[in-house]
């Protein structure tokens, strides 16, 4: 090769970014992902995880017997091995049909593993900050309806047909028209047995003679004739099957179909948006009226779980749960959390033992993984060893991570350059490893490398000895040996990182309560409050000391309205007050049944509280009674007055930072920061909050108890 043709190149790739600097992959892959992605990589355990997810895709899925049993698959390996790295290619890899990645951010024990489960999969069905959601949402929502309009159109014979199809204008047209609109219904069923098609569900009906409304009246008499009774799993299959069906027929963009007049009014406009159906799920009660026996929470709770479940495998479309960076789960401040931990594979447990369907995946650490040893016990531990059998694998349950192979990081490295040199000119005259020689990378790949991340680092500085100019290269260098950054010693320094990483932290908050229904972030609300008291344990305010605090305390049978988080105040005589912190969630016919569900948290027996907090999300300023909407300002009267309750403006603001707090506090506990510096900082911007969430003693509670009254 030319010592030309060397020089140029070093010229041209000395005005490029490093290609192995993105040896780190964040929680969402950048979109040159794919560039760095190099499929021999971890190729076994891609190709096993994937069999795995191909046995639970049912297209021809109709009972629940026919779904795989729910099952566990472990991802071990060492810090760096690539497990967050594989969790994206499996995302992103080709499928016949679309996948619901359901990938918490958080866990919190003191929510049931269920509820837990359930909260996550609507927030990420409905989500709309991964651009890909809304895709497979519809989807799901227009395979599952063509399905139905298929079995409801070929039922109909032709006088049914007449009358559901958009009327012809007089007698004479009807009698000339029957025999065209007979051929309109052979042509919509091959149109819409076509399969995945493009084409909007409401376009393709209007254009045979079928309007929006006809269509979902249509379905909805399907889904009245095939789910007969009257039970609770009934009535939730019938509301998912027609949330979905209301979701593919709404399409106001539809043009209409030339000589059809126009569609009568959609029955379902005054909704809203249009998912707002799927959204309320975790609002409904779906208690039979007039049921002797109403079913418990946590039976409600496995059942809306297991029938979304079983809606999306009608359409072939299979759940993993993927709970990547198991270390902030259960480790959020660097040792195991063993009674989280136990609670977690507890959780776990009873789960696959209730539902079927679904596939839960854990990407942890092994070391991590051997620390958890002593928080599974042998319940846990039997149904976490059941696995998934698979054609040519076996058992598939436990996959570990191996260091790559010098044949793998060679391909690694092919991967990285080949962009950049397909733009240097004459590069057919480079080796492909270029400026490496090959007998240089994979002597990197061999001299003590045991997880893809050290060979990249060691890749990313010898790419820049290689190309960099001497004094740049020096530099570069020093800066490399001083890399591991010390804490700043700088008071200043220290709170404008706690500021900043905070304005991130509220930032990200506001940008989720956008684009998320209340409802969903419920769970998420509590852990901050819940974390937010603890760090402020022992704070006065107005005589009151705060002694403990529980995040989600749950009662009644209520999933997404049932739960408060708990204040324990004492005061200097040895009097104990528990304060019930209930934030209002509900949103439009759903607010006065949240308040409902809130205030019968002073009627649980045993007592949980003595005094109850509601929580108002409002934009800014206070709240008033006589502000509330008329329902809900029934409610407020009718059951307020008597019980020691009082109203508590949450502006969207601080709502959104407790959105936030859990993540930020385990960001800043991570790095050591002092605990004391952590609650001066809290306290300068929020204590008004705190004020407004201690005891009033206006409410002159007789049911305060003295300190040595056992809880």
């Amino acid at each position: 090769m030319s010592k030309v043709f060397e020089e140029q190149a070093i010229r041209f790739l000395r005005g490029e970014e490093n290609p192995f600097d993105a040896f780190v992959v964040p929680d969402k892959p950048a979109h040159e992902f794919a560039q760095c992605h190099v499929q021999e990589v971890h190729g076994d355990q891609f190709e096993q995880i994937g069999r795995v997810i191909d046995k639970y895709r049912f297209p021809d899925y109709r009972t629940r017997r026919q779904l795989h049993e729910t099952r566990v698959l472990i991802v071990r390996g060492t810090r760096g091995s690539g497990k967050t790295h594989l969790l994206h290619v499996l995302r992103q890899r080709d499928t016949p049909t679309p996948e619901i990645w359901v990938c918490p951010r958080y866990f919190d024990p003191a929510f049931p593993f269920a509820e837990y489960l359930l909260t996550e999969l609507v927030r990420t069905l409905l989500s709309t900050e991964d651009v890909e959601a809304a895709n497979r949402l519809h989807w799901c929502a227009r395979e599952l309806t063509r399905r139905m309009l298929v079995e409801a159109v070929a039922s109909l014979d032709l006088p049914q047909w007449l009358q559901w199809s958009i009327p012809a204008t007089d007698a004479w047209s009807l009698l000339r028209r029957a025999a065209r609109r007979q051929a309109d219904r052979e042509r919509l069923l091959d149109d819409l047995g076509a399969g995945f098609g493009r084409a909007p569900l409401a376009e393709i009906c209007v254009r045979h003679g079928l309007s929006p409304a006809a269509a979902f009246g249509l379905v909805m008499r399907h889904v009245e004739r095939t789910e007969l009774g009257t039970g609770t799993p009934v009535r939730m299959r019938r509301e998912v099957l027609l949330a979905f069906a209301e979701l593919a027929l709404r399409n106001p963009k539809t043009r209409q179909a030339p000589g059809v007049h126009a569609a009568e009014p959609l029955p379902w406009s005054d909704h809203g948006d249009s998912s707002d159906r799927l959204a309320s799920l975790l609002e409904q009660d779906f208690v039979q009226p007039g049921a002797a026996l109403p079913p418990a929470r946590a039976e409600l709770v496995s059942l809306l779980l297991q029938t979304l479940a079983e809606v999306l495998a009608a359409a072939g479309v299979p759940v993993i749960f993927a709970l990547d960076n198991m270390e902030r789960l259960l480790a959020p401040r660097g040792p195991v959390d063993m009674p989280a931990a136990q609670s977690f594979f507890n959780g776990l447990a009873h789960f696959l033992d209730q539902t079927r369907g679904m596939l839960m995946v854990l990407f942890v650490e092994r070391g991590l993984w051997n620390e958890f040893g002593s928080a599974i016990n042998t319940f846990a531990d039997h149904r976490l060893r059941q696995g998934v059998r698979v054609r040519d694998y076996g058992c598939v349950w436990d996959l570990e991570l191996k260091p790559p192979t010098p044949d793998q990081i060679e391909q690694v490295v092919q991967r990285r350059m080949t962009p950049l040199l397909a733009r240097v000119p004459g590069a057919e005259q480079l080796p492909p490893c270029f400026p490496f020689e090959s007998e240089e990378v994979r002597e990197i790949a061999t001299a003590g490398v045991d997880v893809l991340r050290t060979a990249l680092l060691r890749l990313r500085d010898r790419y820049d000895e290689l190309v960099l100019p001497d004094h740049q290269r020096a530099q570069t260098l020093g800066d490399s040996e001083s890399a591991p950054a010390a804490q700043a010693s700088d008071a200043d320094e220290a709170a404008d990182a706690l500021r900043r990483a905070w304005d991130e932290a509220a930032a990200t908050g506001r940008r989720r309560l956008i684009m998320s229904r209340r409802t969903s972030l419920a769970q998420e609300l509590h852990a901050g409050l819940g974390r937010w008291l603890e760090l402020l344990t022992g704070q006065r305010v107005n005589g009151w000391q705060l002694s403990e605090a529980r995040s989600a305390v749950t009662f009644g049978d209520h999933p997404a309205f049932g739960s408060v988080t708990l204040a324990t105040w004492r005061d200097e005589n040895g009097r104990t007050c528990r304060v019930a912190l209930g934030p209002i969630l509900g949103e439009g016919r759903s607010m006065p049944k949240d308040l409902e569900v809130k205030l019968s948290s002073l009627d649980q027996r045993p007592a949980l509280a003595d005094q109850l907090v509601a929580l108002w999300p409002v934009s800014q300023g206070t709240i008033e009674a006589k502000q509330l909407p008329p329902a809900t300002r029934q409610i407020w009267e009718q059951s307020a007055a008597t019980r020691p309750v009082r109203l508590c403006p949450l502006p969207m603001t601080d709502f959104a930072w407790l959105l936030g707090f859990p993540e930020w506090l385990t960001q800043h506990a991570a790095v050591a920061t002092s605990p004391d510096v952590l609650r001066a900082f809290i306290l300068q911007r929020t204590d008004y909050l705190i004020a407004d969430l201690a005891p009033h003693e206006e409410a002159k509670i007789e049911n305060v108890k003295p300190l040595t009254t056992d809880h």
